[in-house]
């Protein structure tokens, strides 16, 4: 079996658009934005920021074969992630989010009284991502895989739902981990809770935030969402936004009140978050550290318009 030195993320490479319009004449009628283009995707995202943190990471997608897809890949070489992402006939995905100027900024961290930034209509054009199969697995990258990150937009169509859950029974065979990404309260609602676990049966970490965690536990307080997740997953992250975050594992429950910081775009968060949670987790196996490491790299991405951007990140405590 080949060395195991990789962590592989698997599902989104797509471009993001942020439009911020004036009001709502955007609606109805021609109106001026600012806007903000950046790579993006969910899963690209994960393996960006896993990289950029020192870790040799690889990515499984699927872009289009027309001038999106060859900035995607260009870009993915520019930051070090050995690519497996297949180049199909589809037009590259495309993520449009839209939001009216003076929906913020508001900020993230250990304040509960802080504002909560609103967030911005999605319009996505999924494209090629959604044309994902086991046919464009690249089985030498899976072998290398230390922990496969997987995020549940990959469920959304049969054939990326395929090649998803191909991949992890391929990881968890050879003793690789699995984590995961829920990705849409609202799929969640759609699909129901029993479902989903029946499907992620295996996965060995989780990665919800607080609405997501409150679908699958049918609970409320985010003590009672985590320690319900625990009963199903070993390891679950809890991302509360501006309350911070907390995680369990074993007997141990951790909780970090995250980092005061202004709020522009919280795009990408979540992502970078998961990414740098990994990262400090597969290093040290250090609940704290790695709970405190997601939320610093997140703290650093909410400043800037874009998931790939980031403005001061925090020191370490």
């Amino acid at each position: 079996m080949t060395h195991q030195d990789l962590i592989l993320a698997l599902g989104d490479c797509m471009l993001d658009l942020s439009l911020q319009v004036e009001g709502t004449a955007w609606r109805r009628k021609h109106s001026f934005a600012q806007a903000q283009v950046s790579p993006g995707g969910s899963a690209a995202n994960f393996a960006v920021w896993a990289a950029r943190l020192g870790a040799k990471v690889g990515l499984l997608a699927r872009v289009g074969d027309d001038i999106l897809g060859r900035v995607l890949l260009q870009d993915l070489q520019q930051e070090g992630v050995v690519s497996g992402v297949v180049v199909g006939k589809e037009t590259t995905g495309l993520a449009v989010a839209l939001m009216e100027q003076g929906d913020g900024p508001a900020a993230v961290g250990a304040s509960h009284h802080l504002p909560t930034p609103v967030q911005p209509t999605m319009c996505v054009a999924r494209g090629a991502t959604s044309g994902l199969s086991v046919d464009d697995l690249d089985w030498t990258l899976l072998d290398r895989a230390r922990l496969l990150h997987v995020t549940a937009y990959s469920f959304f169509a049969e054939t990326t739902s395929r090649a998803a859950l191909a991949a992890m029974d391929f990881v968890r065979k050879r003793g690789g981990l699995i984590s995961l990404d829920p990705s849409l309260a609202g799929y969640l609602r759609g699909v129901g809770p029993e479902a989903f676990f029946a499907l992620v049966d295996g996965a060995d970490i989780l990665f919800p935030n607080l609405d997501e965690g409150r679908v699958l536990s049918g609970e409320q307080e985010p003590e009672r969402v985590l320690h319900k997740l625990l009963r199903r997953f070993p390891l679950v992250a809890l991302k509360m936004g501006a309350a911070g975050a907390m995680a369990g594992t074993g007997g141990q429950t951790v909780q970090h009140p995250g980092f005061s910081v202004p709020v522009v775009d919280t795009m990408g968060a979540g992502d970078a978050f998961a990414a740098a949670f990994v990262a400090s987790w597969l290093a040290h196996y250090d609940l704290a550290a790695a709970l405190e490491e997601g939320n610093r790299i997140a703290a650093g991405v909410v400043q800037a318009a874009g998931a790939r951007y980031a403005k001061a990140v925090p020191p370490l405590s």
